[in-house]
């Protein structure tokens, strides 16, 4: 085989450094440099490199010559954020499973950014981990294509994905959506909203929720895209105005949302009832106790943990979810 040839997209073979460096018209030395001391690299150059090396899904190996083949005993775990509270549970999940076994565990965070994602889905894997754990699946053809020429398990979480990578332990965020409209209606709510991000996840809540209530012959929903956290959901309150029902893609929204319907002198829930997801402890304190769909966060780490030590068993596991009526509606 040709080592400066562009690898195929189709193949799984992990692409060189030789190849990254004909595909950037430079030396495989620039490459190397780029890769170990980035600093030295004229600007224009060490772009058109890093373009390069994420177009072949090239991975360079920062792990020491001497230890390259050796085990790392340490798993990636990339998540959008740990700014939300949602994802701390299962991190925690994968801590305590792992970290008894001898395992490090690094994390990294995608801020829901897909060019974000690849960067450091690269940069973990550049630490050679033995797995690699992530809430959600990849965001881009490019992403998937370094995991799956990475070689190790991999083990998405929070979705549900019919083709894997390799493994997934999480729950169905179309079903989701619809078990929660299909509360509202049969609860006599007519003017329904969906309040949430734009990522594949609350989506697909997004679309479950929508489809059941149209199919329930209700009003087409509003679907209002916001931040993610509670200060949006307070600043989100104005564009819910006649809505009788609001399903919240996270708690922390859902909570600032709460707070925002306060200020406006609108009742939860007798004018309008709000579900969130993920049954946050702050939910169950606040006044009123808020609905939410439970998500069992730490069963999901513990589940992706396994998933990366073991073969055995299926690769795909649906942990399911629970819809839980509080005084929020």
């Amino acid at each position: 085989m040709d080592e400066s040839a562009p690898p195929s997209p189709e193949t799984d073979e992990p692409p060189t450094l030789a190849q990254v460096a004909a595909y950037a018209g430079v030396s495989p030395i620039t490459v190397s440099r780029v890769v170990r001391l980035p600093a030295l690299v004229a600007v224009p150059t060490r772009q058109r490199v890093e373009a390069a090396m994420l177009a072949l899904g090239y991975v360079p190996n920062l792990v020491a010559g001497s230890l390259a083949s050796a085990r790392t005993r340490s798993v990636g775990v990339l998540v959008p954020t740990v700014a939300n509270a949602i994802f701390a549970d299962t991190i925690q999940g994968i801590s305590d499973a792992l970290e008894p076994l001898g395992y490090a565990v690094f994390l990294a965070q995608s801020r829901y950014d897909p060019d974000r994602e690849d960067k450091m889905l690269a940069a973990l894997l550049a630490r050679r981990p033995e797995a690699l754990i992530m809430v959600g699946s990849p965001a881009t053809a490019a992403g998937a294509r370094m995991l799956r020429r990475a070689r190790i398990p991999v083990v998405e979480t929070w979705d549900l994905p019919d083709d894997p990578i390799d493994a997934v332990a999480g729950f169905d965020n179309t079903k989701a959506g619809a078990v929660v409209a299909r509360h509202f209606a049969a609860s006599g709510r007519r003017l329904l909203g969906f309040l949430g991000g734009d990522d594949p996840r609350a989506t697909r809540r997004w679309l479950g929720f929508q489809r059941v209530a149209l199919e329930a012959g209700l009003d087409a929903p509003l679907r209002v895209v916001h931040a993610r956290n509670a200060g949006a959901g307070v600043a989100a309150a104005d564009g819910m105005r006649g809505l009788d029902a609001v399903f919240v893609a996270n708690d922390a929204l859902a909570i600032g949302l709460l707070s925002g319907l306060r200020h406006m002198g609108r009742r939860v829930p007798d004018d309008v009832a709000v579900i969130g997801l993920g049954d946050l402890e702050t939910g169950r304190l606040i006044n009123p106790a808020l609905s939410t769909v439970r998500i069992d966060g730490e069963t999901i780490g513990r589940t992706a943990a396994g998933l990366t030590i073991s073969r055995d068993g299926p690769r795909r596991v649906d942990l399911g979810f629970e819809l839980l009526t509080r005084e929020t509606g």
